[in-house]
């Protein structure tokens, strides 16, 4: 047999297990009407509450814009920095490299004197 079978053979003896003992059938029926009255209170307080929950939703949707906004703004300036900081050091690098070769110029004119 292949699996949906199975799935009806025991569907249905669960269904026979449960239809022949009172308790079973009795503890069944409580349970859905337990969860038809908890479906029943999920809907309602969802259509009472719609609006604030759509209200503070947009609130956040606005601020998590804002906050973006801000990173963003604050990668663009880290960025910017940074390449002001590699162009300095860049800089810096070669006037140092200016510094020692005119040392070293000025070392060997004194040696030649």
């Amino acid at each position: 047999m292949g699996k949906r079978k199975w799935g009806f053979v025991l569907a249905a003896a669960v269904v026979v297990a449960v239809a022949s003992k009172k308790e079973w059938r009795e503890r069944v029926c409580v349970e859905a009407q337990l969860a038809k009255k908890q479906a029943e209170d999920a809907y309602i307080f969802l259509r009472d509450n719609r609006e604030e929950m759509v209200a503070q939703a947009k609130e956040t949707i606005e601020g998590v814009n804002l906050l973006w906004k801000d990173v963003s703004n604050d990668v663009r300036a880290i960025t910017e920095k940074a390449a002001h900081i590699r162009n300095t050091s860049e800089e810096a690098i070669h006037a140092a490299k200016e510094a020692a070769d005119e040392i070293k110029a000025l070392k060997k004119q004194r040696e030649l004197e």
